[in-house]
């Protein structure tokens, strides 16, 4: 008798431990050593016992089943193997940040600026102590139509206070309109008006940067700020417009058992997040930022990682996956991380490299993670 998991479930191998990850369902199933081993001789055909109480758990489950020859399972996977290999085929960009400014007067603590970091800062409103000439109206313009023929999906709008100069903010969601599947401007509360509100109105959706969640507003997204020691007494009951963005200027003292690092709760998974944790990285990949100041990131918050100046080349560029490119980000998935590429949860991860980058100044750094991967423990909170 054979066992083999099923075409959605794939069995992922890590320094001690494995997981199956279910992609239909999107459970991920922590299987210690003993029965790692078992899955990885099922996987490889090699007979078994019918019998066996973790397997007839496991058809249970429906995540596999039992076979009386050996078979081959197809696994289910999402677009075609040699994609990415075809000449001419343009990059997947699936958003693009566009800081329209850098000036505001509101003196956030939390801002760019003040050098704090973020979990979410990237869709927050930030300045930045920084030298340059702001990108022009007409490069601005040129970028859009850039964006709309690379079919970039959705663009985020930012930078500082924009209702500082609301006209020129006026003129870009009048240019973008209906060239995005999503458009999003990012301010902060303070600068919300009536006249922010009619001028979005059937344009972009709203996400408002906030402090606490009194006056909270269905019909918009909202970025709610809070401190490290505070966060996990946040989730509790939060509304599903509120995404929360987590400050603290060191990470290292909370970090376990905080909301910006993996726990044991681990994150559901699809089909497509799986194929795309396969390749990229989780937060980078597909993404690009444009500065105010024309420097294209591979993020908003990774400040000193440009890859040069719009100013002066064509967005394609920036796309054409040579090493110079903002591929060498989009191709950073776990599996280049030495900690991670030994993890069996590595697919089902997140991962912010711009916290990373402030905490450790190492690209290819993972502290934020209470799991060893080479020992297949969790650390605890009050360790």
């Amino acid at each position: 008798m054979y066992f083999r998991l099923n075409p959605e479930c794939y069995f992922i191998k890590g320094k001690q431990h494995g997981a199956i990850y279910d992609l239909i369902e999107g459970d991920v199933y922590a299987l210690d050593s003993k029965e790692s081993q078992k899955i990885e001789e099922c996987e490889n055909n090699e007979i078994i016992d019918s019998a066996d109480p973790f397997l007839l758990e496991l058809k249970k489950r429906v995540v596999g089943n039992f076979y009386d020859k050996k078979v081959f399972i197809e696994k289910l996977r999402l677009g075609s193997p040699i994609a990415d290999y075809q000449q001419g085929v343009p990059p997947n960009l699936a958003r693009a940040f566009l800081e329209m400014g850098n000036s505001c007067d509101q003196s956030c603590g939390y801002c760019g600026y003040n050098g704090v970091s973020r979990s979410m800062g990237c869709l927050g409103c930030n300045i930045w102590d920084e030298n340059g000439t702001p990108v022009s109206m007409d490069r601005w313009k040129e970028l859009i139509d850039e964006l709309h023929l690379l079919h970039c999906q959705s663009l985020f709008i930012k930078g500082g206070n924009l209702t500082k100069n609301w006209e020129k903010t006026r003129e870009i969601l009048e240019y973008t309109d209906k060239k995005f599947k999503n458009i999003f401007v990012i301010t902060h509360k303070a600068h919300f008006s009536e006249e922010v509100r009619d001028s979005l109105k059937n344009k972009a959706n709203l996400i408002i940067q906030i402090d606490s969640l009194s006056d909270i507003d269905a019909q918009y997204e909202y970025l709610l700020m809070t401190d490290c020691q505070n966060a996990n007494d946040i989730f509790e009951n939060l509304p599903n417009n509120v995404i929360v963005d987590i400050i603290s200027r060191n990470f290292n003292s909370p970090q376990l058992g905080s909301r910006v690092s993996p726990n044991r709760n681990i994150n559901k998974t699809n089909l497509e997040w799986f194929t795309h944790n396969n390749k990229l990285h989780p937060c980078l990949g597909n993404s690009i930022t444009i500065s105010w100041s024309g420097e294209v990131l591979p993020c908003p918050m990774m400040r000193k990682y440009s890859l040069g100046n719009i100013k002066e080349r064509k967005l394609w560029t920036f796309l054409r996956g040579t090493p110079d490119s903002i591929q060498e980000y989009w191709n950073l998935s776990l599996n280049k991380l030495q900690k991670c590429k030994n993890c069996e949860f590595r697919y089902a991860c997140t991962d912010c490299r711009a916290l990373e980058v402030a905490m450790t100044g190492d690209l290819y750094s993972k502290t934020l993670c209470n799991y060893d991967p080479s020992r297949g423990t969790w650390q605890q909170a009050d360790s």
